[in-house]
C-alpha cells in the first residue's frame, strides 16, 4: 500500500526547492569589487544576471558585459560625504546597441543599456501624498528606486544625446549617448554640483549617499549587445 502521508510530507520540501533562487555565476572580479565597497544586485522582477567582468578600486569602477534579452545588473556603492565643488564624475561608455523597446521619457518604461546614478539620499522634492501613494504601489511591482534626489547619466535610445529631462519628480536624466553613438566610445565629464543646480535650481542640501552603476536589456529585445562602462570620481575613493 502506498504511504500517502510520506508522499504528502515531501510536497512542502519540493515546493521549497522550487522557490529557492537558482545559483548564479559570480562575476569575474566580484571579490575585488566587494572589497572596494560595491554590492551587486539584479534590477527588476524577472531579470537574470548577464555575463560580466568587474574591476574596482582606487576611485575607479569598470565593467564589461554581454547583455542578452532579459538580463540586468546594478552595482551600488554606499557613500556619505558632502559634495565638494571640485567633485566630478567621468564616465566612458561603449554599447553595441540600444534598447529599442525603451521609452526613455517614461518612468518605469525607460530601460537604459548603461547608466550611472548619483544619489542624494537626504534631498527630496515635495510630492503630493496621492502621487506618493500611487508611486508606492507601482514600485511594489516595478521595483523601488533609491530614495532621495537622483542624477542619472545614461546611454539611451531615441532621445537626442545631450538631453536633460525629468524621469519622475526626484530623478533627472542626462543623456550622454544614444542611437548616433552606437559602437563608439563616448566620454562624459560632469561636475556634479553644477548638474544638480541645472536640474533643481539650487545646491544639494545633503551629501551624496550612494552611486549606482546599472546595465539592462529587456526581455522583448532582439539579440544580445555588448557594453563597457568605466567610471572615475573622487567620490569613489
Amino acid at each position: 500500500m502506498t504511504n500517502h502521508r510520506s508522499i504528502l510530507g515531501c510536497v512542502p520540501i519540493a515546493l521549497l526547492l522550487l522557490l529557492l533562487p537558482a545559483s548564479v555565476p559570480r562575476a569575474g572580479g566580484a571579490e575585488e569589487s566587494q572589497k572596494a565597497g560595491w554590492e551587486e544586485d539584479i534590477p527588476g522582477r524577472w531579470n537574470s544576471l548577464p555575463e560580466r567582468t568587474v574591476e574596482a578600486g582606487g576611485g575607479t569602477f569598470r565593467a564589461k558585459l554581454v547583455l542578452a534579452p532579459g538580463t540586468g545588473v546594478v552595482w551600488e556603492k554606499m557613500i556619505n560625504r558632502p559634495l565638494q565643488p571640485e567633485d566630478t564624475l567621468s564616465a566612458e561608455m561603449v554599447s553595441t546597441g540600444t534598447n529599442r523597446t525603451s521609452r526613455d521619457y517614461v518612468r518605469y518604461e525607460a530601460h537604459f543599456p548603461l547608466s550611472v546614478t548619483v544619489v542624494f539620499g537626504e534631498d527630496s522634492v515635495e510630492i503630493p501624498w496621492k502621487k506618493k501613494a500611487s508611486d508606492f504601489f507601482r514600485e511594489v511591482w516595478y521595483g523601488f528606486s533609491a530614495g532621495g534626489i537622483r542624477l542619472t547619466f545614461a546611454f539611451g535610445n531615441t532621445v537626442p544625446e545631450g538631453s536633460m529631462y525629468r524621469l519622475g519628480e526626484e530623478e533627472t536624466v542626462f543623456l550622454v549617448g544614444g542611437e548616433g553613438e552606437v559602437g563608439k566610445r563616448i566620454t562624459a565629464s560632469r561636475n556634479i554640483k553644477e548638474d544638480f543646480r541645472a536640474a533643481y535650481g539650487r545646491d544639494p542640501k545633503g551629501p551624496v549617499t550612494r552611486i549606482l552603476v546599472s546595465a539592462e536589456r529587456p526581455s522583448g529585445e532582439d539579440g544580445s549587445i555588448e557594453g563597457e562602462i568605466l567610471l572615475t570620481s573622487p567620490l569613489l575613493r
